[in-house]
């Protein structure tokens, strides 16, 4: 129940957490998901999209590959340009949802009054042009890895929204009376320093 406890287990190496009151479905998720990532260490994973031979590439490969190994959500920063979506790619197809889907999208282009229905989709009829159901780029990616790039170009209202769906690992589409589970692994990247914003 402790988050603080959470994120520093994920630090020194845990695979991920679960929260209390311990749902069975998410337990059985994490398993799947961790023998799966056993499996993958001991068969082989693809190498690294990384190139080079410096200290720097050789400690970004090292951590690329202990971070593909936990399903913990990750945030990556760098200035454009210098190959945050590449070392995204690189975490997923390290770890144990490298056959599932990996979906990219660039936060500071989606219009704001579409951004909710982009996210978690819709049901039919929930709004004017709602003219049929919509998935949503949560249940697009379940299964696999959901690649939010420039994510501090975020309204703060639905940083709220993403931060109930990280949580629950559940998200309501719009005009949906409720909530749908969701296996996504978050991995988020922006090139503002978020500590000064």
């Amino acid at each position: 129940g402790n988050m603080d406890t959470a994120v520093n287990a994920l630090k020194a190496g845990a695979f991920d957490f679960l929260s209390k009151p311990l749902d069975i479905a998410n337990l059985r998720i994490l398993i799947n998901n961790a023998i799966a990532s056993n499996h993958s260490q001991t068969s082989g994973t693809k190498p690294s999209r990384l190139l080079g031979e410096s200290l720097a590439i050789k400690t970004l490969g090292k951590s690329i590959a202990k971070l593909s190994r936990s399903l913990a959500p990750v945030y990556i920063t760098g200035e454009s340009g210098s190959g945050k979506e590449l070392v995204a790619r690189s975490i997923h197809e390290q770890g144990p949802r490298s056959s599932s889907e990996f979906l990219a999208v660039n936060c500071g282009a989606i219009p704001k009054e579409l951004m909710e229905s982009e996210f978690f989709g819709h049901k039919k009829g929930s709004f004017t042009g709602a003219h049929q159901d919509k998935l949503g780029l949560f249940k697009a990616a379940d299964g696999g890895t959901l690649f939010l790039d420039e994510v501090a170009d975020l309204p703060l209202d639905m940083q709220v929204k993403l931060l109930r769906a990280l949580q629950e690992k559940a998200i309501r589409p719009i005009g949906a009376n409720d909530e749908v589970s969701v296996d996504v692994r978050i991995i988020s990247a922006t090139h503002k320093n978020l500590a000064e914003l």
